[in-house]
C-alpha cells in the first residue's frame, strides 16, 4: 500500500526539517564541537590579516587544505558570531543541495516523486552537514551546473561548476564531461571562471603574501598523503579496495588509475552522443558519470564525500524501467551505504573496524556500476514522425 502524494511530501518536509534543527541548535551553545566550519572562518581570519593560512595550529580547527579563494570568501563569516555562522553555512548548502537535487532529478525523470527522493538522500547526507562540511554545497554546485548546462545556460552553469573546483579541485572532473558536450560555449567560460578565482585573492591582499600561500598549499598537498594510514582513517575510494586485498599501489602510480578512468568516463560521454543521446539528457548524465568517478576514484574520498552520491543514489532507487542487473546492485550499494550509517552512530571500537572492512567503497562500487550501467543502457528518445494527410490514404489502404 503506498502513500498519497501529499503525505510523503510532509514527511520529507518534517524529516529534513528535524535533521536541520539538530544540525543548527548544536553550533548556537557549542559553536566549536565537532565542526570543521572553525577551520574555514580561522582561515578567514588569517587571510584578512594576512597571516599564514596553512600548517597552522589554532584551536578547535583541522588543516586548512583549500586555495587561497576560499579563505577570501569566508572573510565576511568573521563578522559574525560563529555560531551564528555556522548555521546560516549550513543553510546555504541544504538549500543549495536540495533545490539542485529536485531540479536534475526532475528533469532528468518528469516522473519521480521528489519528496520521496529528498528522503532517501537523508542518509548519505548526515555526516556532511553534522559536521558543516563543504560537501553540501558543492554537491548543490555541481547538480545546477548540470541542470543549467542541460538548459544550454552554459556561461552559469560554467561559473557553478568552477565555483565548486576551486573549493575542492576534484569537481573539475564533471567540467571535462561537459566540457565535451560544448567545448566553446562551456569551456572558454569555466577555464576564465577558475582563473577569475585563482587571481581574486590578489583583490584583498599583497601579491607577495598572496604567492607566498599558493606555494604553501602545494607543499601542503605534496605532503598530504592518506594512501599509508589505517584503513579506518584513509581514503575510502578503490585504493583502499585494492589495500585490503593485497595490493599496494603507490600515490603516484595511483594517480594513473584515476586519470586512465576519467578517461573512460570521457569516453563513455562521447559513446551516448554517437548513439544519439540529445545534448540535455548528456548533461544531465554527465552529472551521474563524474559522482560515480568522484565516489570511487576520485582524489579525497573521505566518509563525508559521500554525500554527493546521495541524489544518485536516491535516483536510483526511484527511477523506473530500467534493465534488473542494474537495479540489484543500485539497491546492494544503497544497502551497504545505510549499513555504514548504522555503524557510524556507533562508538569508534564498533564502527573503525566495520570502516577498515572496505564497506563504503564497496557500496560506491555497487552503486555506480548501477546508475552507470543504466545510463549506458539508456535509449535514446527517437523523434516522434507526424502524420500528414498525405500518409491517411496509405493507413487506409492498409
Amino acid at each position: 500500500m503506498s502513500f498519497p502524494p501529499p503525505l510523503w511530501t510532509r514527511v520529507a518536509i518534517t524529516v529534513w526539517a528535524i535533521l536541520l534543527a539538530a544540525v543548527c541548535i548544536k553550533p548556537l551553545f557549542s559553536p566549536f564541537s565537532s565542526t570543521v566550519f572553525i577551520t574555514y572562518e580561522k582561515a578567514g581570519e588569517d587571510f584578512a590579516a594576512g597571516e599564514r593560512l596553512y600548517d597552522r595550529t589554532h584551536p578547535y580547527t583541522d588543516n586548512f587544505r583549500y586555495p587561497p579563494v576560499v579563505a577570501a570568501g569566508f572573510v565576511p563569516f568573521t563578522w559574525i558570531p560563529p555560531g551564528f555562522g555556522s548555521v546560516v553555512w549550513r543553510l546555504i548548502g541544504v538549500a543549495v543541495f536540495l533545490t539542485g537535487m529536485a531540479a536534475w532529478a526532475k528533469r532528468l525523470c518528469p516522473d519521480i516523486s521528489i519528496p520521496v527522493l529528498m528522503l532517501l538522500a537523508v542518509p548519505l547526507s548526515i555526516g556532511s552537514l553534522s559536521n558543516a562540511q563543504a560537501n553540501t554545497h558543492i554537491a548543490g554546485l555541481m547538480l545546477w551546473g548540470s541542470v543549467l548546462a542541460s538548459r544550454g545556460r552554459w556561461i552559469a552553469a560554467a561559473v557553478l561548476v568552477a565555483g565548486a573546483a576551486l573549493f575542492k579541485g576534484y569537481p573539475i572532473a564533471l567540467g571535462g564531461l561537459l566540457v565535451l558536450l560544448a567545448p566553446l560555449r562551456f569551456g572558454l567560460p569555466l577555464l576564465l571562471a577558475v582563473a577569475a578565482g585563482l587571481i581574486a585573492p590578489y583583490a584583498f591582499q599583497s601579491a607577495d603574501y598572496v604567492t607566498a600561500q599558493y606555494q604553501y598549499l602545494f607543499d601542503n598537498l605534496d605532503r598530504d598523503d592518506r594512501t599509508t594510514r589505517p584503513l579506518y582513517a584513509g581514503l575510502q575510494d578503490f585504493h583502499m579496495l585494492l589495500r585490503i586485498v593485497g595490493i599496494a599501489v603507490p600515490r603516484n602510480t595511483y594517480f594513473v588509475v584515476q586519470a586512465g578512468t576519467g578517461l573512460v568516463a570521457a569516453g563513455m560521454i562521447v559513446w551516448l552522443w554517437r548513439r544519439g543521446m540529445n545534448r540535455s539528457d548528456l548533461a544531465l548524465n554527465a552529472f551521474t558519470i563524474g559522482i560515480c568517478w568522484m565516489g570511487v576514484f576520485g582524489p579525497v574520498v573521505e566518509a563525508s564525500t559521500f554525500i554527493l552520491m546521495a541524489p544518485v543514489m536516491a535516483f536510483e532507487l526511484l527511477v523506473p524501467r530500467r534493465p534488473l542487473w542494474t537495479r540489484v546492485l543500485a539497491y546492494g550499494g544503497a544497502a551497504f551505504f545505510l549499513t555504514s550509517v548504522i555503524a557510524f552512530a556507533f562508538p569508534h571500537a564498533v564502527h573503525r573496524p566495520i570502516v577498515a572492512m572496505g564497506i563504503l567503497p564497496v557500496a560506491a562500487l555497487l552503486l555506480s556500476m548501477g546508475a552507470v550501467g543504466r545510463v549506458m543502457a539508456t535509449r535514446p528518445m527517437q523523434p516522434k514522425i507526424a502524420v500528414t494527410e498525405l500518409d491517411v490514404p496509405l493507413r487506409n489502404a492498409a
